[in-house]
């Protein structure tokens, strides 16, 4: 396939987030003019789907690069290349993991509704997967659903009362949900917690949108157990039934998706197959804007 603009299509996948890229070969050179054509439909879309991708990890790692600065891992058991993590269901020796295995405390912590570096003062733009191996006879979805659909259809009183909160997230306080004993103390230290708004504006579009995530501890101002709850509810109301979009993975897609507005979850870890994917993540360009109150 050779990249082109006449090659080029965006197809949505559904009604309310994603869209699948179509004509584009990423083991191929990409110029200005087809990459902007990426870039705007990520932005109008927030997750892009690519399928039959073949790349490899330096290939990945320069696509990834042509939207940014890219994050180095913060976790070391992840991967050995700081750029490129490796998200799988495997231990170091290539079997499936057990059951108690402690690198699944990381995948069930993927398993709730989250956005990926919230907990980081400058949270992550995108993140970039790449299925590698994928399972024949076990599911293996992602789920996306909308934060910027999750403000537009709340009511004006509601969106008012959450301009100017401030959710405090914690990775430490995910590790906790599923116990985080077997994590090394320093890497999570490294990651304390954060402030960010409950309500921001996109960058790339200028939309409201919420901004919530299983990583939110507390929210200012409100006792723990009510902050947190408000925060399960703001979650729940962006991910109701018709508002999500499961992608089951085939093995070569590769799939970004905006964690500015965008929240995902692993819905499924295989328990028998092999699941592997490389995840490259895009650094966000400052601290989040606000919304200010109308």
């Amino acid at each position: 396939m050779t990249n082109s603009l006449d090659t080029f299509a965006v197809e949505p996948v559904h009604p309310h987030i994603g869209a699948e890229i179509r004509g584009v070969d990423l083991t191929r050179p990409i110029d200005d003019a087809l990459f902007a054509l990426i870039r705007d439909a990520f932005n109008q879309h927030s997750v892009l789907v690519f399928r039959d991708q073949d790349i490899d990890d330096d290939q990945q790692v320069a696509f990834s690069s042509r939207f940014g600065e890219l994050e180095k891992n913060s976790f070391v058991m992840a991967s050995g290349n700081r750029y490129v993590y490796h998200l799988s269901n495997i231990d170091e020796h290539g079997e499936v993991l057990a059951a108690d295995a402690s690198k699944r405390t990381f995948l069930k912590v993927n398993s709730r509704w989250h956005t990926d570096s919230s907990f980081k003062p400058i949270p992550a733009m995108a993140s970039i997967l790449s299925g590698r191996e994928i399972p024949q006879h076990e599911r293996a979805d992602t789920e996306f659903a909308s934060m910027r659909v999750g403000y537009a259809t709340l009511p004006a009183e509601r969106r008012e009362q959450l301009h100017g909160l401030i959710g405090v997230h914690y990775y430490g306080y995910s590790l906790s949900l599923f116990g985080d004993e077997t994590i090394e103390k320093p890497q999570v230290d490294a990651l304390p917690p954060v402030r960010q708004p409950l309500v921001r504006v996109h960058p790339g579009s200028g939309d409201p949108s919420l901004f919530v995530s299983g990583h939110i501890e507390s929210i200012e101002g409100m006792p723990h157990l009510e902050g947190r709850k408000l925060a399960e509810e703001l979650v729940a109301w962006c991910t109701r039934p018709g508002f999500v979009y499961a992608h089951e993975w085939r093995t070569n897609d590769l799939v970004m998706w905006d964690n500015r507005c965008a929240l995902h979850r692993a819905s499924v870890i295989p328990a028998r197959e092999i699941r592997r994917a490389h995840r490259t993540t895009v650094a966000g360009e400052g601290p989040i804007e606000a919304l200010a109150s109308a």
